[in-house]
């Protein structure tokens, strides 16, 4: 990722191949079989708001060029492609290998030191075997996981946005403002065709601009990004079980100090806790290896909520007219003096 960082993305170092960046975050995480991947946001210099964006998409020759760029770097279709992919009878299946086939991630790419034409066909037919490994997309349990147990399974259900639809030329929403980019393969997820060749994985790759979708996909990496690793259900069972184990302990020694058995009661529903999280090797070793578990360009500051709870409480309270009782409320726990 350090690679990716210096050498594609170009993080404060000049442009690079999405533009010039200028700060990043990409949180590590691991799948249900141990493999690692990363959810990563990128900022890109003079991006516009999405007010201002919205507003410059109204011009005919910003819009042209947006969108141009954007098809250059997010691909929906086989390198080559320039028609829809049509499915006459149901979701078309992923082509399979053949016995005496080599699966095409585990072989080495073109000679980056070959120029020419050739080198352009062979780098697009070994992206071609690639994405049709990696980012040619079949519904399995996992895209409806959300879906209640009485809950019909489809295409426009699946949480991974994969529901069979096509486009032929990108647009934007005239309601919505929403870029909507053109798609001619209708079960290949976005991609960028450098990094699919270098990283040989599946990925996905969204522009976060303007508009309700650009909005839903900065809230899935957002969340994505800052989601627990331990989930409430698993987390609260824990603190149960310690409890209860802590009760267990003292209920023959009634004369236990107060501060024994709340240093005891610590300790275990730390212990509960830890022994309910799941590291896969592959995470050890990342730690070992000096990995870690994220990569950020800059230093994020931390929201004290209760201090923020305890000032907007004040204002309702000023507005109100009671200031006296708000002067004396304070968050449990929670200094005047917090950094911002």
């Amino acid at each position: 990722m350090v690679r990716f960082r210096d050498i594609v993305l170009r993080v404060q170092n000049g442009a690079g191949l999405f533009g010039t960046c200028t700060g990043w975050y990409g949180m590590v995480e691991a799948q249900g079989r141990g493999t690692l991947h990363c959810h990563m946001l990128v900022w890109i210099s003079n991006n516009p708001s999405p007010k201002t964006l919205r507003e410059l998409l109204n011009g005919d020759d910003f819009k042209e060029r947006m969108l141009t760029w954007l098809e250059r770097i997010i691909k929906t279709e086989l390198p080559g492609d320039s028609e829809v992919v049509v499915e006459p009878n149901g979701a078309l299946p992923m082509p399979t290998l053949g016995r005496e086939d080599v699966d095409p991630r585990t072989c080495r790419g073109p000679d980056l030191r070959r120029t020419g034409a050739g080198w352009r066909v062979d780098f697009d037919k070994h992206v071609t075997d690639l994405v049709k490994r990696n980012n040619w997309h079949e519904h399995r349990a996992t895209c409806w996981i959300h879906l209640r147990p009485n809950e019909a399974r489809s295409d426009d259900k699946c949480r991974m946005r994969i529901d069979g639809s096509t486009r032929a030329r990108s647009e934007v929403d005239a309601v919505t403002g929403s870029i909507l980019l053109r798609r001619l393969h209708p079960r290949i997820n976005e991609y960028n065709d450098v990094v699919m060749f270098l990283f040989k994985c599946n990925m996905d790759i969204q522009y976060l601009g303007s508009g309700e979708a650009s909005k839903a996909a900065l809230y899935y990496i957002t969340d994505y990004i800052t989601k627990a690793s331990l989930k409430v259900h698993a987390g609260l069972t824990a603190l149960i079980y310690a409890i209860q184990k802590n009760n267990e302990k003292f209920e023959p020694l009634p004369d236990s100090s107060a501060d024994t058995q709340s240093k005891s009661l610590v300790t275990k529903m730390l212990n509960s806790i830890m022994s309910r999280q799941e590291m896969s090797h592959q995470q050890v070793m990342s730690y070992y290896v000096g990995g870690g578990d994220h990569y950020t360009t800059h230093r994020f500051a931390r929201l004290q909520w209760g201090y923020v709870s305890n000032q907007v409480q004040r204002m309702e309270s000023s507005i109100g007219g009671d200031v006296s009782e708000s002067e004396d409320h304070q968050a449990p726990g929670v200094d005047e003096d917090v950094d911002a």
